[in-house]
């Protein structure tokens, strides 16, 4: 579970929005002009200063300065003169409270420092690490993640890009990168320890300093540490063994200075009111006993019962609705007598989620994790987010109200953008499952806040859901609630983006296909709702002052722009894009379809279609021989993630049966079987189980099926029936395109075959369905706040919406619709594609 997204829930209570949106919060160094001699950018959440003259390589060690809210002012004022004086390039952050989230307890990449300086060479860097670290001497400030500290100040030192260069990572997303000694980019390293690349020699001024920062703060300590089972910015949770006894324990461990929370308590503040909780819960069966209480160097470690069981979130649903029906309710009397346990101790649990509810392989319950636990009239939050006004041990019972609700139907998060969808939740529920009605009466009462009118069966369903409303009426009642919605969020006035999305669209830019306007336009255009001139020009002016560094790709990029842009029309502004992004460094992208090579493969011979370019055709055919080239010399390398449409091969498979479609050359169908049977390995090494479209089976299905249209095998054939199924769940936490709901009724869709699952699908996305100025919407990733954009939001619904009801056949980019030519084999595939069951 991806918690920074919480961070980006403080600005906006509708939509995800960047925490930084406007300058009053603003250091006063953020608004100061550049020094004579000096240039100055701006880029979101950083200000970066650089020597006009001053040659910088293209990546080194970099020095990370920490800071705490408090002395942020005070140490940027000393880095800023020093900086200045000394000719030295560097960035900081704008405020102190982009310092404050930065450090959060669930945020993610680097964070503690305020400012990153880039010395251009090795006596740059030691003569910065001892001036600076003398002026900076007993300033405090916390750890820097994958830095190393300089002695006991705030100075961290790492090696790392300088310039905006992206490579591929593990999980298929670009990356800041890297060269090593040939040339070849790789990620920068992210991860939590001081990590020196092969090729690198240690500066010398370094090795005293990484002498006495190898040992753990834990190695001191009598427990051997077996696994890590939680990491945040404040400290980790251990599993271990202690020494002395041979006894299974939990070490909980908090870092000074780290893991903010929103009143500004580090971890190490938040551990000491854990420690307090539970002493005064101490007895209680649900409560794990608190066995040690430690200091190691300046962290604070719990040592704390071992608890066996399985957190609720990760417990599967028993398919029998009666079996299921009496298994929630005496868990959820379980929690609530925990709860009432610990309410008679004078606390209030605050925290209380699936995730904290451990179920014993007995049945009973534990309640872990009391942060958050504090006496009565000191609560007022839990997660649940509880509305404003509720306190005390209220808290807990909001929570509990939730809880009732998640144990049948787990979206209770869509209950922060609307608390009154609880009633529409409970009529689901009671649909499906024999649930008493005072059960689920009681949840909503006190979710709402107030008592519901009486009941009306269906009620839950909008209107223009209704299925016996004839399709095209249907469709057009949908069509148009949805892109009221859409349009009635759009932000002109706003540079960074068009229309609210991911909080992904704040590190991508808010312009491309994914997460962006061009995927937003693209996808009214597809479903007929009608082109927006304003908001095209809005795309269209931005999309022509690209950032240095940007992305390149199709969902990601500058070619996904292009491709919108043509379709609006624009073919003008999109082949200035593509020739933009033909000069800088695309090689040495990945070979997905996101943000890789077989998305830029695809849409070269698209538009070399439409415009009559035929150098772009001939560009594409360049691509399709560097894909082929590189998954020939990638065949042998290690099975793992990822997998799918996506990041995984299935991309690349897609684009080379696209070029196989142009050319008949065998060797290209040949090369997208082994891209195809390679994505199946992993998904069987990995047993993924995913359907959804973006790393699951629906998405590899789909090109699957493509490759059996020309050739058939009956392994693959056999592994295209098990993805099918997969693809036909009947339930999906998030209802978004790529990895929700909507991308299952776009695979189901794509063959506009009378399948009965389209309308299941259809009418679970009411679900999710939210209301946005009387019009319908839909959440984005973690159902806390509404999105509009293609990937996650309510843009792909409509898209995907638009595939099964539209009266034009409609499909995402370089998909096959319902309106595709016939195959060789596609007989044989729809009549035998769901083969004997076999694990993929």
């Amino acid at each position: 579970m991806d918690n920074r997204y919480e961070l980006y829930c403080l600005v906006d209570p509708v939509f995800y929005d960047s925490p930084v949106t406007d300058g009053a919060a603003d250091l006063v160094h953020t608004g100061r002009p550049a020094p004579h001699g000096w240039t100055r950018t701006e880029q979101g959440e950083l200000v970066a200063l650089r020597p006009v003259e001053a040659g910088l390589p293209e990546q080194g060690w970099k020095i990370h300065i920490s800071a705490r809210p408090d002395n942020a002012a005070l140490v940027m004022d000393t880095v800023w003169l020093y900086c200045v004086r000394t000719g030295l390039a560097f960035s900081f952050l704008r405020g102190e409270h982009v310092l404050h989230l930065r450090n959060a307890k669930h945020a993610g990449g680097a964070g503690g420092e305020l400012a990153t300086l880039y010395p251009a060479d090795e006596a740059q860097l030691e003569r910065a690490l001892t001036e600076l670290g003398a002026l900076l001497d007993g300033v405090r400030g916390p750890s820097v993640p994958g830095g190393l500290r300089i002695g006991a100040g705030p100075l961290h030192v790492r090696y790392g890009a300088f310039a905006e260069r992206h490579c591929t990572g593990p999980d298929g997303r670009l990356e800041t990168a890297i060269a090593d000694l040939d040339g070849t980019l790789m990620p920068e390293w992210q991860g939590p320890g001081f990590v020196v690349p092969s090729w690198v020699g240690l500066p010398a001024v370094l090795r005293p300093h990484l002498e006495a920062g190898r040992a753990d703060v834990l190695d001191g300590l009598p427990y051997t540490v077996e696994a890590v089972l939680h990491t945040t910015r404040g400290g980790g949770v251990h599993l271990a063994r202690d020494a002395r006894t041979g006894r299974r324990v939990v070490l909980k461990e908090a870092r000074p200075h780290a893991g903010l929370d929103a009143s500004g308590a580090d971890a190490v503040t938040r551990l000491e009111r854990e420690r307090a909780a539970l002493t005064r819960l101490a007895g209680l069966d649900a409560v794990p006993a608190l066995l040690g209480d430690l200091t190691a160097g300046d962290h604070r470690v719990l040592v704390l019962e071992h608890i066996t069981g399985t957190p609720l979130a990760r417990l599967s649903r028993d398919g029998r609705a009666a079996a299921h029906t009496a298994w929630a309710l005496d868990l959820c009397a379980r929690v609530e007598a925990a709860v009432s346990a610990i309410h008679a101790r004078g606390l209030v649990f605050g925290d209380l989620h699936p995730g904290n509810v451990i179920v014993r392989p007995d049945g009973g319950i534990a309640l872990v994790d009391y942060e958050m636990a504090v006496p009565f009239d000191e609560a007022g939050g839990a997660a649940f987010a509880v509305p404003e006004g509720v306190t005390g041990a209220d808290v807990d019972h909001y929570a509990l109200a939730c809880l009732r609700l998640a144990l049948f139907l787990p979206v209770t998060e869509l209950l922060r953008i609307d608390r009154f969808k609880a009633a529409e939740l409970a009529d689901l529920i009671r649909e499906e499952f024999p649930v008493p009605d005072g059960f689920l009466d009681e949840a909503v009462r006190t979710i709402t806040g107030v008592r519901r009118a009486k009941r009306v069966p269906g009620a839950h369903i909008p209107a223009w859901y209704s299925a016996t409303l004839p399709d095209p009426e249907r469709w057009q009642r949908l069509r148009r609630s949805m892109t009221l919605a859409i349009l009635s969020s759009a932000t002109p006035e706003r540079d960074d983006r068009l229309f609210p999305g991911d909080i992904a669209q704040f590190a991508t830019g808010g312009l491309n296909l994914a997460h962006g306007a061009a995927g937003v336009l693209l996808a009214l255009e597809l479903s007929g709702s009608g082109r927006f001139p304003e908001h095209e020009r809005w795309l269209a002016e931005r999309a022509m002052r690209p950032p240095e560094g940007g992305r390149l790709g199709f969902y990601d990029g500058l070619h996904g722009i292009a491709h919108a842009l043509t379709r609006l029309g624009r073919q003008a502004e999109a082949l200035d894009l593509v020739q933009l992004a033909s000069g800088r460094r695309w090689e040495s992208l990945g070979l997905d379809l996101y943000g890789g090579l077989a998305g830029i493969g695809l849409n070269l011979a698209h538009l070399a279609d439409v415009t009559g370019e035929s150098q772009l055709l001939l560009r594409a055919y360049d691509v399709a021989d560097l894909v082929a080239s590189r998954l020939a010399a990638e065949e042998t390398a290690p099975v793992g993630p990822p997998t799918g449409l996506m990041y995984g091969s299935a991309g690349p498979a897609l684009f080379l049966l696209r070029m196989h479609e142009r050319t008949r050359e065998s060797r290209l169908l040949d090369l997208a079987e082994t891209a195809l049977r390679r994505d199946l390995r992993r998904r069987r090494a990995a047993e993924d189980a995913s359907p959804h479209l973006d790393s699951g089976g629906a998405g590899l299905a789909w090109v699957l099926g493509e490759y059996l249209r020309w050739r058939l095998d009956d392994d693959l054939l056999r592994a295209y029936g098990v993805l099918d199924r997969a693809a036909r769940a009947p339930f999906s936490f998030q209802p978004g395109l790529f990895a929700g709901r909507a991308g299952l009724l776009a695979y189901l869709a794509r063959q506009r075959a009378d399948d009965p699952e389209i309308e299941t699908q259809l009418r679970g996305l009411g679900c999710h369905a939210v209301r946005y100025h009387a019009h319908l919407a839909f959440p984005g990733e973690r159902l806390l706040r509404l999105s509009m954009d293609l990937a996650t939001g309510t843009a792909g619904v409509l898209l995907a919406v638009a595939t099964a009801l539209h009266e034009e056949p409609v499909t995402l980019p370089f998909m096959p619709s319902a309106a595709a030519t016939e195959r060789p084999h596609l007989t044989l595939l729809d009549s035998q594609g769901l083969g004997s069951e076999t694990p993929c």
